[in-house]
């Protein structure tokens, strides 16, 4: 029996779905350790000068196969590189989290837009998508522990999946950076805009 001519095969389903199931799980366990951390203050940075543009690129990467899967579009505009001092795990996880939720938030089709602005003392990264938006009800539960956002119907062509931990984790650990995650969204089906805003560090500028 060839598992991989017959892809419908019910032993390719099973172990299909014990895969995901597992990736999953393992996701899920990592949240809640992470935000029983974050309650408990335990939860410490290892920081070190690092491009941060290297960092995006390797997310962008990771999760270019996914974005192809759901026909969502990315369009990456960032300089050649910016370094900041974070700790690079914990940023890796922020991008990660944002951005693979701008890919299950947009329609087939869609396009999701990451860039990289260098201001005074502070540093942007946007990740805008064109996809389902947010409400302002919506945005009131956004960065709430198990704030996730229930949308009801298939005709909204989008991907939601978790408990609602993610963007909490992700706003506490830049908030440790001393940054800040801002958003905008002008409503349903307008798309939505996240904002990692991260300091620069004067011991870094002159180098």
């Amino acid at each position: 029996m060839d598992i991989k001519k017959e892809p419908k095969n019910n032993l390719y389903e099973l172990v299909n779905t014990i895969n995901k199931g597992g990736s999953r799980l393992k996701k899920l366990i990592s949240k809640l350790i992470d935000s029983s951390k974050l309650e408990r203050n335990t939860l410490k940075l290892e920081k070190k000068r690092e491009n941060i543009v290297e960092i995006l690129k390797g997310i962008v990467e990771e999760l270019i196969y996914f974005a192809n899967q759901r026909t969502v579009f990315l369009n990456v505009k960032i300089p050649e590189e910016c370094y900041l001092e974070l700790d690079r795990i914990r940023i890796e996880q922020v991008f990660s989290n944002i951005l693979s939720n701008a890919i299950n938030n947009t329609q087939k089709g869609g396009n999701a837009y990451i860039k990289l602005k260098e201001k005074n003392g502070y540093v942007d990264i946007s990740i805008k998508d064109t996809g389902i938006g947010l409400t302002d009800e919506e945005k009131e539960k956004l960065f709430k522990k198990f704030g996730k956002i229930e949308r009801y119907g298939k005709s909204l062509g989008v991907d939601i999946d978790g408990l609602g931990l993610g963007l909490y984790i992700s706003k506490e650990l830049v908030q440790l950076h001393n940054g800040e995650i801002l958003v905008k969204s002008k409503g349903r089906n307008k798309g939505a805009k996240f904002t990692i805003r991260l300091p620069k560090i004067k011991s870094i500028l002159s180098v």
